[in-house]
């Protein structure tokens, strides 16, 4: 067998080996999250496949196997919805908290109508041995415009994805706000290669008077190898940033009843003892006849912070408030911090945008645009 070796196609194949590699490592992840992991495989496998499918082009293997050159997998049209369902599924719905966003199934339509597709021209291969189909599908142009199609149904995915995360990590406890800054990460680092492929696709058209060269493909094929190669390194290393269910603050109301509740519930829902600057977890501990480290347990274990972030989160909570009452235009937005309980504006601005994910003079503009 006479196949056509080189530096390019040898990185695109292993990068690829190493994406489907890594796809039976993270499988054993399921149990954290099932949909999430089962969507992140889908997107992974399909960036790995791609990346296979154009190595074993371009070493020739088809010629010894002409019909696998349109084998019927859709792999570009998973890439996006991938991806998007991935990290949808990090979070319940409000709705009824269930992980799975059934409204939008619809995003997986092209897939399936391409998979259609593919499995007729597959036929035809089969039947014929031959490159035959192939030639006269290129030839129409209908893969042109289909690239096009892929590209930026790709980009928007993770442009939609990246939307979806800046709308819901201020719903989320603190403690989880580092990995939700890692998955923001993650989809801009997703935005950018699907940008760069298709800057690189309208360039190749361009260059080549509207047709495409493997040129193109080369250096799409080995930025997407570099990508396997970053998911590889981060899944292998800290593959728990991956997958996660995260909790909504307002679900701190259903933690289990105990004597700790009940007394917590009356300090900060009654008697709003979060207003005062200086109020300790010492304090607390005292006035709940328990230790500090008690307290400091339940409040770790139920509600998933620490005691300062939890004091912290309704103070904000309460700054919330004060904006939207009749008098907030008399006061600056720091006199309203210190009603709420906070001692220093720095400490105010840090907090504010950690919990709600935007600063308190955005935060209060767009509540007057309402």
């Amino acid at each position: 067998m006479d196949l056509a070796y080189n530096a390019f196609n040898i990185l695109i194949l292993f990068g690829a080996i190493q994406g489907i590699i890594l796809c039976f490592f993270l499988r054993q992840k399921r149990s954290v999250n099932p949909l999430a992991v089962d969507f992140f495989l889908l997107f992974l496998f399909s960036l790995s496949f791609f990346n296979l499918i154009y190595a074993f082009l371009d070493m020739n293997l088809f010629t010894y196997h002409r019909p696998l050159h349109m084998f019927p997998f859709p792999y570009k049209w998973l890439i996006g919805a991938g991806f998007y369902f991935f990290i949808k599924n990090q979070f319940p719905t409000t709705e009824d908290k269930r992980q799975y966003h059934q409204k939008e199934w619809y995003l997986l339509a092209p897939a399936f109508v391409y998979l259609l597709l593919r499995i007729y021209w597959f036929s035809i291969a089969v039947r014929e041995n031959s490159y035959r189909i192939t030639d006269v599908v290129v030839n129409s142009g209908f893969f042109r415009i289909h690239e096009f199609f892929f590209l930026f149904f790709t980009f928007f995915m993770g442009v939609a994805s990246l939307l979806f995360l800046k709308k819901n990590e201020h719903k989320i406890h603190s403690k989880s706000l580092p990995t939700v800054a890692w998955l923001k990460k993650f989809t801009w680092v997703f935005i950018g290669v699907s940008a760069i492929d298709t800057i690189l696709y309208t360039s190749d058209l361009i260059i080549n008077a509207g047709v495409e060269s493997f040129g193109f493909y080369y250096a799409t094929l080995l930025i997407n190898a570099a990508f396997i190669y970053w998911i590889g390194f981060m899944g292998f290393t800290k593959s728990k940033l991956f997958f996660n269910t995260f909790k909504y603050t307002q679900d701190i109301s259903e933690a289990p009843i105990s004597d700790i509740s009940e007394k917590l519930h009356q300090a900060i829902q009654v008697e709003k003892i979060y207003l005062n600057p200086s109020i300790t977890l010492s304090e607390m501990a005292v006035q709940f006849k328990c230790t500090p480290k008690e307290l400091s347990k339940h409040i770790n274990d139920v509600l998933g912070m620490n005691f300062s972030e939890y004091i912290n989160m309704h103070r904000v909570e309460e700054v919330k408030v004060l904006m939207t009452s009749e008098e907030a235009s008399k006061y600056t937005l720091v006199t309203l911090a210190e009603k709420a309980g906070f001692s220093s504006k720095s400490s105010f601005n840090e907090t504010f945008k950690k919990v709600t994910g935007e600063t308190p003079s955005a935060y209060k503009k767009n509540i007057k645009n309402l």
